[in-house]
């Protein structure tokens, strides 16, 4: 194989677990049913956040310096790509079936409230928020045989954490963010209640890259019992899309929280 071939290729960094990770390879599985010519040729590797693996010299220094999944990497991509909704971006480029013109406006319009707030706010624990997330970045620049470039990109992910994390759980970013979610929520009821007549993707009967984002956040929603910031039709749709080969093709029929009847993360097969 050339070069130029193996350029094509594409490394999905993945955590099963992880939210903004089930919405990148749930857009990945549309693509590829709407268009198996355009779909680009991308693997999945497991990052393994159980064991800490987005925090190895190797994923810090030549993935992702902010500790983060999904990532998406290629001789073909300048740098990677290190955002779940950049990834999208470059997708949609790739196959535009995933945002048709005349649905575009809509799409963007909903696609900006989705990432207006982070999920984590609203999918986290009583008991996490009240400990909040340690910094192992910092813990780990505790250690006295790291080399120059590691601690460098230690140190940054342990600034982007603090920036990041901190004030994540305090009572007034939860209700700005519960604020914002149903904002998001209203927008995408009335999307379906215009467009859907019944169907399963929002749209109807082909799905977008907005399905895609949607769909797993609301599963997390649901998987973490906050369906007070749901309305009973975007609860409604959610459960057919739930329902669909396209998603056990991302699940495998797993939910979107890792529990530990599911066995260790490294031996799911398929992953």
């Amino acid at each position: 194989m050339t070069m130029a071939g193996e350029s094509s290729f594409y490394t999905l960094h993945y955590f099963p677990f992880s939210l903004y990770s089930l919405m990148t390879r749930f857009g990945l599985v549309l693509g590829r049913r709407l268009n198996p010519h355009t779909a680009p040729k991308v693997q999945i590797k497991l990052v393994n956040l159980h064991r800490e693996e987005n925090l190895s010299e190797e994923y810090l220094t030549l993935v992702n310096p902010r500790g983060q999944v999904p990532a998406l990497t290629s001789q073909a991509l300048a740098s990677p790509l290190t955002d779940s909704r950049d990834i999208s971006e470059w997708l949609c480029e790739k196959q535009p079936e995933l945002v048709p013109d005349h649905r575009r406006t809509t799409i963007q319009s909903i696609m900006d409230k989705l990432y207006s707030f982070h999920a984590m706010a609203l999918t986290t624990g009583r008991e996490e928020r009240k400990h909040g997330i340690p910094n192992r970045a910092a813990e780990l620049l505790e250690k006295k045989d790291l080399g120059e470039h590691y601690r460098r990109t230690l140190e940054m992910k342990s600034v982007f954490h603090e920036l990041c994390y901190n004030d994540m759980f305090t009572a007034a970013s939860i209700e700005n963010v519960e604020a914002k979610a149903r904002e998001f929520v209203q927008e995408l009821d009335s999307a379906l209640n215009e467009y859907n007549k019944g169907q399963l993707w929002i749209f109807g009967d082909r799905p977008t890259i907005l399905d895609a984002h949607a769909a797993a956040l609301i599963a997390r929603l649901m998987d973490v019992r906050r369906q007070d910031l749901l309305t009973q039709r975007v609860q409604e749709y959610a459960k057919g899309v739930l329902a669909s080969e396209e998603w056990n093709e991302v699940t495998h029929g797993r939910t979107t929280l890792w529990n530990a009847s599911l066995g260790h993360v490294a031996d799911l097969n398929p992953l």
